[in-house]
């Protein structure tokens, strides 16, 4: 025991005494929250209308039926036309006009004594509005202007209504939609930031003191094989978790900037599903940096175990990808399957379907995996073929 503690407390040393290696721990939770901050800023920018901003639209027999419909509070600036249509679709086109909208000749007699016959053929007044799709403010107008339109439309035919008053129609509570988000969107993001923060830190662990010449005096020390691998995983294990959790808290502190203008509920989650959450995430990353680490000690170089470390990164991605739909799967089957059972164990969490029976058979193979896992790696400490390639 005494062996293992000293090998962690080098390990965690060699971590913590250096500023750039401690910074590069806090970074990545320092980078997402900054990163998904300034993209929730600009996507709830980007979806909220310039205030300031006069859309310019020229109409072609305007019906003055209409006109106060039309008005929008002083945010549609018109002109009637006097130049070809031509001439308009090109100022569209070029983004020097926002709309170009074209009555037929008595539009509002027509539409108001139409009677469709059930034939579909297509006889009714058509209105032409041509805009510009990769032009915001021209993309804008036109939703703002045919919303207006097929407002009036249903309006001369209406034969019945859906949810036209003031009354509450979606049922859907805050709590629930804040749950439909983050099971849809968190579990990917953490096995991805999990895995990130544990190759991160073990590539390096062993295939870099083989580079440097160091695995034979570590090896030459008196102490056991596996309580040099041991003792190595711990101490990987909490550096790593430094990381993952510094990625975790800025994840969590960025997402009511990244849903900025959605009224989420972030208390929805109690005390419980912290704790399993935790236990869950801990058992992953020192299941990441196990496996990680037998990749570095099998490999020649860091450069090597970092190009066998990306094949693991795929895989570990087209996992995650499946718990995109938000929903977990809890069928026990799937708490045997390394990796996907801890994904499935996160996504019940988030989405509140937690399976305690589930979770616990997830840490039981997670830990059983993890000292299998550190027994390999004792085992390759052992083999000088590995240890001491060329």
């Amino acid at each position: 025991m005494r062996n293992i503690l000293t090998i962690i407390k080098k390990e965690l040393r060699r971590f913590f005494t250096d500023k750039r290696m401690l910074i590069s721990l806090i970074l990545p939770g320092v980078i997402i929250f900054v990163l998904y901050s300034v993209m929730g800023n600009f996507m709830f920018r980007e979806t909220d209308p310039d205030d300031t901003y006069i859309y310019q639209a020229v109409v072609v027999n305007a019906p003055s039926e209409l006109e106060e419909l039309f008005k929008f509070d002083g945010k549609f600036s018109y002109e009637i036309a006097s130049e070809s249509r031509e001439f308009y679709k090109e100022k569209i086109a070029n983004s020097e006009l926002d709309l170009y909208i074209v009555y037929p000749l008595n539009f509002y007699d027509d539409a108001m004594n139409f009677t469709p016959d059930g034939s579909n053929t297509g006889t009714s007044p058509e209105v032409k509005i041509y805009y510009n799709s990769v032009n915001d403010k021209s993309s804008e107008a036109y939703q703002i202007y045919t919303f207006a339109l097929n407002g009036f439309k249903d309006q001369i035919s209406e034969k019945f209504r859906v949810n036209n008053s003031d009354e509450e129609f979606n049922l859907a509570s805050k709590s629930s939609i804040t749950v439909e988000i983050l099971s849809t969107l968190l579990p990917f993001l953490l096995i991805i930031f999990l895995f990130s923060g544990a190759m991160q830190i073990s590539i390096e662990a062993i295939a870099g003191e083989k580079e440097r010449g160091t695995i034979a005096t570590i090896l030459a020390t008196p102490i056991s094989r596996f309580e040099l691998a041991f003792g190595k995983m711990m101490a990987l294990s909490i550096v790593s978790l430094v990381s993952a959790f510094s990625s975790f808290i800025g994840l969590m502190a960025s997402i009511p900037k990244l849903m900025n203008g959605m009224d989420l509920d972030l208390n929805v989650y109690t005390v419980a599903d912290y704790s399993l959450l935790l236990l869950v995430i801990i058992t992953t990353t020192i299941l990441y940096v196990v496996l990680i680490s037998l990749v570095s000690a099998y490999s020649k170089s860091v450069k090597e175990a970092s190009s066998l470390s990306a094949g693991l990164m795929i895989v570990n991605m087209l996992i995650g990808i499946t718990s995109m739909t938000g929903v977990a799967n809890n069928g026990i089957g799937s708490s045997f399957i390394p990796l996907y059972n801890s994904l499935q164990s996160i996504s019940s969490v988030l989405s509140q379907q937690t399976s305690i029976i589930n979770i616990t058979i997830t840490l039981i193979v997670n830990v059983l995996l993890i000292g299998l896992g550190i027994f390999g790696l004792s085992k390759m400490f052992d083999s000088e073929k590995i240890m001491f390639q060329k």
